[in-house]
């Protein structure tokens, strides 16, 4: 499964979803750092689009509930995706982006989880997200398959970028106006 975030106003729902994707990094081993393929994708008056980035997870074991892969549970897992590592399908997008989720200002999208509720090989993470330095609570299920290499995690959800204080690409004198809804994918494999 392809995850990441798109043009412009994708941006922010990729970043969104980079987050997401650290609340289903709950691996087992202490401070263990692994990394998350994410995809962000949305609309226009346009076309639709669709942008990746690739974060790093945080993870450290704890005492919890347990979960598919995770014998002793979550204490700990964040989520960061630098902003300037979105990669676009063009370079104009990638413009678009960038002015969208100015990462001079806001270098960093980040997730952190709170709690999860373990329901079969599915998690429902909880947590908070953090974009433009506006923090929200979200919650997002995850797919836990433990494997011999590890835990492969894999979810999706969409956010309103506007509620992150993120303001749609407009371009071309108004003709191409990004959506605020943004789908965010993603997908990595946690190591114990």
């Amino acid at each position: 499964m392809s995850l990441v975030n798109i043009s412009s106003g994708a941006g922010t729902a990729r970043l969104g979803t980079a987050l997401m994707a650290g609340l289903l990094l709950l691996s087992a081993s202490a401070a263990a750092q692994s990394t998350v393929d994410f995809t962000v994708s949305g609309t226009s008056t346009v076309r639709g689009w669709t942008c990746a980035v690739t974060g790093t997870a945080e993870v450290t074991a704890g005492s919890a509930a347990p979960a598919p892969g995770f014998a002793s549970g979550v204490q700990a897992a964040t989520l960061t995706v630098q902003v300037r590592d979105f990669e676009c399908p063009n370079a104009e997008m990638t413009e678009h982006l960038m002015e969208a989720l100015k990462p001079d200002e806001f270098a960093e999208i980040t997730f952190r989880l709170d709690s999860y509720e373990p329901a079969g090989p599915r998690v429902r993470a909880s947590g908070t997200l953090t974009i433009h330095d506006v923090t929200q609570a979200i919650t997002i299920p995850v797919t836990l398959t433990p494997g011999g290499q590890g835990v492969a995690i894999e979810g999706e959800t969409s956010i309103d970028m506007t509620t992150y204080g993120v303001e749609p690409p407009v371009v071309m004198l108004g003709l191409m106006k990004v959506g605020p809804q943004v789908r965010i994918e993603f997908e990595g494999l946690i190591a114990p």
